[in-house]
């Protein structure tokens, strides 16, 4: 009796070792695989790139130092040259030609009559009146205050002067500053009725 209870005590041992030991796989079944892990594993974070260099800033150039105001030269009293005869003489032809319409044989003439005596004034409003003639007006006003300078004594001749300059003002649609200039023109020579004649066209009683 005590020999079949020894036995049967040991069944019951290898029993339960069987039960918790390892589950054996039957032919064809495959081997049980782990499963993945819940939680995924930390990666360290990716490098951090250097920010990209900053591209300089093209210096400004420094600002150009400031001109010198212009001076405008002092008009001073004309005085006589030994060469005005000769040139007075080329004006008067060039007067003959401006006259008969011919207005390149003026030029030269009166071009010729300030290389002869280039302080006379008189040319340069000649060359004036053929430059507003041909509708140069920027050039003709060059030419008239190039005659200004050197007949500013002589109120007649600036009066005429003055009345060419309004006359090319006028033309370029410059109306007040033209008024100015029959104006001015109307007081150095009273008697200017070219002068008076613009202004009463212009509203200017």
């Amino acid at each position: 009796m005590k020999t079949i209870l020894k036995y049967f005590s040991v069944f019951l041992i290898l029993l339960f070792i069987s039960a918790c030991g390892p589950k054996k796989l039957k032919p064809g079944e495959p081997a049980p695989t782990t499963p993945p892990p819940t939680t995924t594993p930390s990666q360290p974070p990716p490098p951090s790139q250097p920010p990209p260099p900053e591209t300089p800033k093209p210096q400004e150039p420094p600002p150009p130092p400031a001109k010198p105001p212009l001076e405008v030269p002092q008009m001073k009293p004309r005085q006589p040259s030994k060469a005005d005869p000769a040139s007075t003489k080329l004006m008067d032809a060039g007067a003959k030609q401006l006259n008969a319409g011919n207005l390149d044989q003026a030029e030269e003439l009166f071009e010729q009559a300030l290389r002869v005596s280039p302080t006379n004034g008189k040319p340069y409003y000649y060359l004036g009146v053929i430059a507003s003639r041909q509708k140069d007006n920027e050039r003709a006003l060059g030419f008239l205050q190039q005659a200004e300078n050197y007949l500013h004594t002589d109120n007649f001749w600036m009066s005429q002067v003055l009345y060419q300059e309004g006359l090319t003002l006028k033309a370029m649609k410059r109306i007040p500053e033209a008024k100015k200039k029959f104006q001015d023109a109307l007081d150095r020579d009273p008697n200017n009725q070219y002068a008076s004649k613009e202004l009463k066209a212009l509203g200017v009683k």
